[in-house]
């Protein structure tokens, strides 16, 4: 394996470790590559004063963002597909993990901005959902 591979297969335990060690940002290297994480801040504790994430049923462009790092994986969609709110428009691969990634408004689904088997991190734009009408 190479260096990135090993370091992509043990992505999800250096992650967890990140976090639980309140670490935002490491730089990792070699002679054959380099990788950097950064991670977003922890959200509270108390999960009253942290507002809700909501995204406008109607907006122009709406992205999809990625639930986690990791190796995004298309599901087929055509570009011109219509799409709801919730519907699973891809996959990001974490170690042996598989998350879906779900439309986050209702309107026609964008072209992929990364291609299958690219590498993605924490909340990169996957696709942009256009508004109906």
């Amino acid at each position: 394996m190479t260096f990135l591979e090993d370091l992509l297969n043990d992505l999800p335990k250096l992650v967890d470790r990140m976090r639980r060690h309140d670490v935002r940002h490491v730089s990792l290297k070699n002679g054959a590559g380099a990788l950097a994480l950064t991670l977003p801040p922890a959200p509270t504790s108390n999960p009253e004063q942290t507002p809700p994430i909501s995204y406008p049923a109607k907006a122009k462009d709406t992205p999809v963002p990625s639930p986690e790092m990791g190796v995004f994986r298309s599901n087929g969609l055509d570009e011109t597909h219509p799409v709801r709110s919730g519907e699973i428009v891809g996959f990001v691969e974490a170690g042996p993990l598989r998350l879906p990634v779900t439309a986050t408004a209702d309107g026609t689904l964008g072209p992929a901005l990364v291609g299958d088997g690219g590498v993605v991190g924490y909340h990169d734009v996957l696709f942009r959902i256009h508004p109906d009408g």
